[in-house]
């Protein structure tokens, strides 16, 4: 669609066109969406400090699944917000484990980049494999102490999840994957841009997409979490944002809409579809993580190196997607499962995250919930 014809609308005239087009789209940004990504750092309480960038850190689907307290003048609670369960695509809440988890490491780091340094007890009242629960996931304690800042921390702000075909005219050398693989505290990490194995794993996260979106139940639960348009991921920025004067113009047309996205025979399912495998076909190589347990606190820690991950391709100039179909614990992708782990975990262990990388433009921030909406009562 051109852009100067995508915001005619049928049947309701023209909500703007020629110059009207570009005063449209100028205002289609979700401004107070993002805007903890300008507050970051901005904080007088050290604790508020750090969490103010923990909050941004890469969670599944976006869902933010933290809440906090904080406790006396040191200390800080992280609980799992149930709400925010992903019952189907991930009904043990492994995926979301890995978010907190993620969430920590970037309030460490930035802790320590401010001064103080965090001791943390996981899990202390003990854990459940079955799912997450009400108990406290970690206790923290913050201590003054001589800022030491970790290089990755300076990627915080251009951390992204690439959600676009990667530039399949640009090959990653290895160095570069080297230098990614190199930053895991507690997990092993592996990756390849071995063209045939970027043609294995292309072939087998596009079926494992297939196959999440071709099961109506765990389909469903990622359509639920649409927010369409500047209004929606105001009102609420967790979630898969589908944002921009495109998309809205879509919305305005009916053309874009959650009962359209789940209606197999329409434009916005087909066109959603092959925009997805466009993502997992692109792929220039990819990285994946596995423990030899699958503890909690192996998630946790599993967490802690994948935002390290996330840190080191953007310190290298390098697009980043997670892929965690293919790891999904349901039974319509027990195959798809197995395989994954047959390949990257032969002798067993736990494949805790995979992700497609390559070369790609510049993507915007993902929209977040204000810190003070996370710190309260479990």
């Amino acid at each position: 669609m051109k852009r100067r014809n995508f915001l005619k609308i049928v049947g309701g005239g023209i909500i703007a066109a020629a110059g009207g087009a570009g005063v449209f789209a100028a205002t289609r940004t979700p401004t107070s969406a993002l805007e903890p990504w300008s507050l970051a750092g901005t904080y007088s309480d050290p604790r508020k400090n750090a969490l103010s960038y923990a909050i941004l850190a890469p969670n599944p689907h976006n869902r933010q699944p933290w809440i906090v307290n904080l406790e006396g003048d040191d200390g800080v609670a992280l609980y799992f917000d149930m709400n925010k369960q992903l019952p189907h695509t991930d009904p043990f809440d492994r995926q979301l484990t890995i978010g907190l988890g993620c969430f920590l490491e970037l309030m460490r780091m930035a802790a320590s980049a401010n001064g103080y340094s965090v001791e943390m007890e996981l899990f202390p009242e003990g854990e459940d494999a079955s799912g997450l629960d009400n108990r406290p996931v970690a206790y923290a304690k913050f201590t003054a102490t001589e800022p030491q800042s970790d290089p990755l921390f300076a990627k915080v702000m251009e951390r992204r999840s690439y959600k676009q075909p990667f530039d399949t005219g640009r090959n990653i050398d290895t160095s570069t994957l080297a230098a990614i693989l190199n930053v895991a505290n507690s997990t092993v990490l592996g990756g390849s841009v071995d063209p045939a194995d970027i043609a294995f794993w292309r072939t087998l996260t596009s079926d494992a997409l297939k196959i999440e979106i071709e099961t109506p139940h765990t389909y469903k639960e990622s359509v639920d979490l649409f927010r369409i348009g500047k209004s929606e991921i105001n009102a609420s920025p967790d979630g898969i944002d589908l944002g921009g004067p495109m998309i809205e113009a879509l919305a305005l047309t009916g053309l874009m809409s959650r009962e359209a996205s789940l209606d197999v025979n329409s434009t916005a399912y087909t066109q959603g579809l092959a925009a997805v495998l466009a993502n997992t076909e692109s792929a220039m190589g990819h990285i994946w993580m596995v423990t030899p347990d699958n503890t909690r606190v192996d998630q946790l820690n599993a967490g802690a190196d994948w935002l390290r991950v996330n840190l080191a391709c953007a310190e290298q100039g390098i697009s980043f997607h997670p892929l965690s179909q293919a790891l999904q614990e349901y039974p319509e992708m027990a195959n798809i499962f197995a395989q994954t782990h047959e390949r990257l975990a032969p002798d067993g262990g736990t494949v805790q995250m995979l992700a497609r990388i390559g070369y790609g433009s510049s993507t915007p921030v993902s929209p977040r919930w204000p810190l003070d909406s996370k710190i309260g009562t479990a």
